[in-house]
């Protein structure tokens, strides 16, 4: 763990993408920086290791290691891992004395976050841009970062109860994606039978249930205010074998095809 005032002004001493093609070697990083360093995975996997405590990284992981702490890899990477690496200065207050001070985890699963990773991203952009508010916008972002590992971290201490929220928000993020229960319950790290649960608890229904249902109040949506695309290209847009297999589905939820809902509406 490390105490982190969230509330201080930070900025960036560095920011970069890396992209291994071949394994690292070992003690490939040995240092102790005056800065925090924080680490995020998009591809591969690693390991790192903090004074004595090893931590094995894999994607959307994310590695909080503090200033001052002897840090290094004893093991190489994988061929073709990805990482975005910040570099974050100091404050006062991250000390755990300071009450004001909020606990950060070292090491935390966030694969789901797509939000942690476009900050990071957008970080490093930011880094290397030469935008008049290049420094307001790196302030701004880090502490939206810090932020959102700080209530990921909370939501994972509080345990499942709010799966389902976090399921949901990710259909919100990518409504033109398709997810397999079984691939949106890897990325949240439990088993599809957990989260089929924590569905049923909050919603009445399935996962899959519940991602169907909401792309077709979207096509819905969509079919009242944009009259004029195909029905063909709205079943390849959110993940629909094709205009059948939307048709069917939408007469089932609206009690009619989706031309003939779209004829009504625009009528009305």
């Amino acid at each position: 763990m490390i105490s982190v005032d969230l509330r201080a002004p930070r900025m960036l001493a560095a920011a970069n993408e890396h992209y291994y093609k071949q394994p690292t070697e070992a003690h490939y990083l040995d240092r102790v920086l005056e800065y925090h360093d924080l680490i995020y995975i998009e591809e591969g996997t690693w390991t790192m290791t903090e004074g004595e405590e090893e931590y094995p990284l894999e994607k959307g992981d994310v590695l909080f290691l503090a200033a001052g702490r002897h840090h290094y890899n004893r093991l190489p990477c994988l061929p073709e891992t990805r990482t975005f690496c910040l570099h974050v200065t100091t404050a006062p207050g991250d000390r755990e004395d300071n009450p004001a001070a909020s606990a950060l985890p070292t090491h935390l699963h966030v694969r789901h976050s797509e939000q942690i990773r476009l900050y990071f991203s957008e970080l490093v952009t930011a880094w290397w841009s030469d935008d008049a508010f290049r420094e307001e916008r790196i302030r701004a972002l880090l502490t939206l970062l810090l932020l959102e590992i700080r209530t990921e971290y909370e939501k994972q201490q509080a345990g499942t109860g709010d799966l389902a929220d976090r399921a949901i928000a990710l259909l919100n993020l990518s409504p033109h994606r398709r997810f397999e229960t079984s691939e949106m319950a890897e990325l949240l790290f439990v088993s599809t039978r957990t989260l089929n649960n924590a569905m049923h608890k909050k919603t009445g229904t399935s996962f899959y249930a519940y991602e169907k249902d909401l792309k077709l109040e979207r096509i819905a949506l969509q079919l009242r205010m944009e009259p004029e695309i195909k029905i063909s290209e709205i079943a390849a847009s959110y993940g629909f074998h094709d205009e059948f297999h939307l048709s069917k589905a939408f007469k089932q939820k609206f009690g009619m095809p989706p031309g003939e809902y779209r004829e009504r509406e625009t009528n009305r």
